[in-house]
């Protein structure tokens, strides 16, 4: 059909037929030429939209990637500081494990503790979990303990008795046992995981690689847990900000 012939329509023709070969409209082939274009102009739209839409992703990702690498660290941080080099028990490249009070929970006895007692007169004792370690210090030894129950307003259930006695006002502390270490993932990456207690998480996950490193008061590496003074956490991502460095000095 030459789209610059006029045709007579038919009356006979239908409505449609007419319109498309009305030489005043618009002939088949530049209809068909229109709605490739439309086409053509619809998935290019398409394509721009899924460009967009995977950067946004990616951008979305490393954002949450690293608030995860902040907030992980802020963690690490708070409770190493915490430890002391008596509270140690493991210092290597793939795993730091010592002893802490992470939730500051203290209270003191109230009454003298008698050799065989497992129920302790405290000052306060809410909030002190079931299985928890406890210790309890009087003025030249103490005796380390599990709860038998959740810490009550006034008692600590002990699930063994004392073996010796205690002054009242003798001091009581959780014990909890906090361990970072490496887990390796099929993919190649790494995680830091945090274990308190027994329960492991994920504390850090997707990173390239991960390593801890001690230093004693005179600025020397070392393994030895009564010689450390300071934790060094060095960690390799294939996100932005590629190697992140923290340095926590625990207490003396």
């Amino acid at each position: 059909m030459n789209c610059g012939t006029s045709i007579i329509p038919s009356p006979r023709r239908q409505p449609w037929v007419r319109i498309l070969s009305d030489s005043d409209g618009v002939c088949l082939s530049e209809l068909m030429i229109s709605l490739a274009i439309g086409a053509a102009v619809l998935a290019t739209a398409l394509s721009t939209l899924n460009i967009v839409q995977a950067h946004a992703g990616k951008q979305h990702r490393t954002l949450n990637h690293q608030q995860d690498l902040r907030s992980g660290l802020e963690v690490f941080e708070q409770e190493v500081r915490l430890a002391t080099a008596d509270e140690i028990e493991t210092a290597a490249s793939k795993e730091f494990l010592f002893h802490a009070n992470l939730a500051d929970h203290r209270t003191t006895t109230t009454t003298e503790v008698s050799p065989g007692s497992s129920v302790l007169p405290v000052l306060d004792g809410r909030g002190w979990g079931e299985g928890k370690t406890i210790r309890l210090c009087g003025q030249h030894v103490c005796e380390s303990h599990r709860l038998a129950r959740p810490g009550q307003r006034n008692q600590l259930t002990l699930a063994e008795p004392v073996g010796m006695s205690f002054p009242k006002g003798a001091a009581l502390q959780v014990i909890n046992r906090v361990k970072y270490y490496v887990k390796g993932n099929e993919g190649g990456t790494s995680n830091l995981m945090r274990m308190v207690d027994g329960g492991a998480g994920v504390l850090i996950g997707g990173l390239g690689d991960l390593q801890f490193s001690y230093w004693n008061d005179m600025g020397q590496g070392t393994t030895q847990p009564s010689q450390v003074k300071r934790v060094v956490l060095e960690i390799h991502s294939s996100q932005p900000l590629h190697r992140m460095v923290r340095e926590v000095s625990i207490r003396s």
